[in-house]
């Protein structure tokens, strides 16, 4: 009975650890997904920003005497303003708020004015329609202040052609715009203001979440090591851990996002170290887990009991149970152990996590930014939003190469490029609208519209296009269901449009599909108040967006095109020259100590570097290549998969580089100088899987740095391990490695 109850409690205590094991894997992974809390104050934003201008108009509106379809439309018109100014105004001063919000209401009044004044000409409203939306897009060549402005008028015109209000109803309408621009303004200075330093911690805090993710995601590749889908988890959590990396290097670059004093070059050194050590330890974990079980070490048990011992320090390190976790690492320092490289780079990895994570915890690290004469900090990447750029100035470098021919869109600015393509895409929409339901041929065009928003590329474009038909249809279909449900229960039905208008916004940085779902159901509610809902409206609006998003995949292809390839061959370009430069550099440094001016430029090129892997990550996952008729996607998605390797592999070189001795082997660098050579050459291939070995006894470069390697036994064995697994990487991609 005794034993009984023994393994009962045992059974109980172990799901119990389970339990809070998942609780705490689920909410890491919450935290991780919206560092910054960016995506909950974006939708938190859209709904007050909305809501409460919804209720203002109403009021006024009625304080005036408006009749009610006066009232109406007012309410209408200041909702969308008031939304799309939420939700696309990235400053953050107060000054700048302000003007943008003046740049809007600009916007509004011209976008709402051209439409009440046109539409009684059908012609002529088309082709006001057209300028307004090429003027839309090419204003944003001036920034995201006037991206934000263009975006709204082309709103306001939009909605004053779909109300069709007369002439009379004009200065009610520009009244109500700048009165909606005004108090959105008013809210994002006052409650909606954001706290950059508390951004910053937030970030931070989802820095760490992200790193624990990634060691769970170790755990279970040492649980089923031939799994695939746990080594994808592991690589996608890795990817995740640099994005918000770099996020963090960006947000840096706002002075209020520091405390005060404190210079923000420490702390990109920091999160340097946090990534290296983070990625050591999921680097040994698989080298581990890529060892075959049967071998001499795993006869004597040394494999097994390594895995064991890593176990154990994973699980102590994802608990944040400091002491533990050192204890941990020092059984794998241990001779039973320390003869496994996996042993020797986990301990190494797994240190550096732990005094990372002890350095923010205690505060030292913030010390030491403080104590440190520091030069300017220059950011990497500039964040909009709290978000990371997207493709348009990779886009923008790849067209500006082809300027040969005078047709070419290389020729000329890549926003005016895009708003002819905007602009031909929406007259395209309105005439293929017109077939199916004249009076609502502007649901075609605003489709087309937005395809060319936040897109740049053929791929980029089309698959926005796809996204936005596939979520009108989910919508659609939701929303008739909804409507025999919430017919007539107005309170219901405007509850769950402040819903919806939350969780649109919510998920539009991780889902167009799902975004434009939401917004469908938002008009299908909206549509059910207005008592002017039908299931042919809605379908209509299904067939219009499909005409619209027709429309943009054609004209991206047709007009001006920028192909999604030569973005991609642009983008390994850039990061393999990127890395050849950061290698040279270092290479100076091992020879000459560095001054702290030049630490403070290679960690910023290693930030360029990360950088230029998102890049090229992102480029690739945007193609869309049948898979049937593409003989080499495996192939370039090997190689892509190889240059991110590279990227990281260089990152712990250089942090093995800068920590050699005063006076090291002049091997150093030239070790760094070959690698950085061959970085060099790659970069000059046209097409990597098409390139021949330029001799058949070439060693390639993993045999070159072994044998440059092999005229000395000075350099730590950090330094030269890390040096071998970026030169094995860099051979991967040529043939004569192979």
């Amino acid at each position: 009975m005794t034993m009984t109850r023994v393994r009962a409690e045992g059974a109980l205590g172990r799901g119990r650890d389970s339990v809070r094991q998942q609780w705490r894997d689920a909410r890491d992974r919450f935290v991780a997904s919206d560092p910054g809390l960016t995506r909950l104050r974006h939708g938190t934003r859209a709904v007050v920003a909305t809501s409460t201008t919804v209720v203002l108009q109403a009021i006024l509106s009625t304080a005036a005497g408006a009749p009610r379809p006066a009232a109406l439309m007012h309410v209408m018109i200041g909702g969308i303003v008031a939304l799309n100014l939420a939700t696309t105004l990235k400053d953050t001063r107060r000054r700048a708020i302000v003007t943008t919000a003046s740049a809007a209401a600009g916007g509004a009044v011209v976008g709402a004015a051209s439409s009440v004044l046109a539409d009684p000409w059908r012609p002529v409203a088309l082709t006001v329609f057209v300028a307004v939306t090429f003027l839309a897009v090419w204003v944003r060549r001036f920034g995201p202040r006037w991206f934000t402005a263009g975006f709204v008028m082309w709103q306001a015109h939009f909605f004053g052609l779909f109300l069709h209000p007369p002439a009379s109803a004009l200065p009610g309408i520009l009244l109500a715009a700048v009165i909606s621009t005004a108090w959105v303004g008013l809210l994002l200075v006052t409650i909606l203001a954001r706290d950059p330093e508390a951004t910053l911690q937030r970030t931070v805090t989802a820095l760490r979440a992200q790193a624990r993710s990634v060691l769970s995601a170790c755990l279970d590749v040492l649980a089923d090591p031939a799994s695939e889908s746990a080594r994808r988890a592991l690589r996608a959590h890795l990817i995740k851990t640099s994005e918000v990396a770099l996020l963090f290097d960006g947000q840096l670059a706002d002075a209020r996002a520091l405390p005060e004093g404190v210079s923000p070059l420490r702390l990109r050194q920091w999160i340097i170290d946090l990534e290296i050590g983070v990625d050591e330890v999921a680097g040994a974990v698989v080298e581990l887990a890529d060892r075959p079980r049967d071998d001499a070490a795993s006869a004597v048990g040394g494999t097994r009991h390594t895995e064991m011992a890593m176990r154990r320090a994973l699980t102590e390190l994802g608990w944040s149970r400091f002491d533990e976790a050192r204890m941990a690492l020092a059984v794998l320092r241990q001779d039973a152990h320390w003869g496994e490289h996996a042993a020797r780079r986990f301990v190494l990895g797994g240190d550096l996590l732990l005094t990372s994570v002890e350095d923010w915890n205690s505060g030292t690290v913030l010390e030491q930014a403080r104590a440190e004469n520091q030069p300017g900090y220059q950011p990497v990447v500039q964040v909009s939003g709290d978000a990371l750029p997207g493709s348009a100035a990779l886009a923008g470098k790849a067209v500006a190469l082809d300027a040969e021919h005078w047709w070419s869109p290389g020729r000329m600015a890549f926003t005016t490029r895009q708003a002819i393509q905007a602009a031909t895409a929406a007259a395209l929409a309105l005439l293929l609208g017109d077939l199916i339901s004249p009076g609502r041929s502007y649901w075609a065009a605003i489709a087309a519209f937005v395809t060319f928003t936040g897109a740049s590329t053929t791929s980029e474009t089309t698959r926005k296009a796809i996204d936005r038909t596939v979520g009108t249809l989910v919508g659609l279909v939701v929303s008739i269901g909804l409507a025999h449900v919430t017919g007539g229960q107005h309170v219901v039905a405007g509850a769950l449009m402040l819903l919806g208008i939350f969780l649109a916004f919510y998920v539009q940085a991780l889902s167009t599909t799902w975004m434009i779902c939401l917004i469908t159901i938002v008009l299908g509610q909206l549509y059910e108040l207005l008592r002017d809902y039908t299931e042919h409206l809605l379908w209509i609006r299904l067939a219009e967006t499909a005409a619209g998003a027709a429309a943009g995949i054609f004209v991206t292809y047709a007009v001006l095109p920028v192909a999604s390839g030569d973005t991609l061959v642009l983008a390994r370009r850039q990061l393999l020259t990127t890395l050849a430069d950061l290698l040279e550099r270092v290479g100076g440094a091992v020879r000459v100590p560095p001054s702290f001016t030049d630490r403070a430029t290679i960690y910023r090129e290693v930030v360029a570097l990360d950088e230029a892997a998102r890049q090229l990550a992102s480029a690739h996952d945007s193609l869309i290549r049948p898979r049937v008729f593409d003989a080499d996607h495996a192939g370039r998605r090997h190689r892509v998969a190889v240059l991110v390797v590279c990227a990281s592999a260089a990152r712990s070189l250089v942090q093995a580089a800068l920590a050699l001795p005063a006076d090291p082997s002049p091997v150093a660098e030239d070790v760094c100088r070959a690698l950085a050579a061959e970085a060099r050459r790659l970069a000059d291939v046209p097409d990597l899987k098409d390139q021949r070995p330029t001799r058949a006894d070439a060693p390639g470069i993993a045999g070159e740095i072994a044998e440059i390697l092999s005229g000395t036994t000075d350099l730590p064995v950090v330094f030269t391990r890390r040096c071998r697994r970026l030169a094995d990487a860099l051979g991967l991609l040529s043939p004569r490695a192979r």
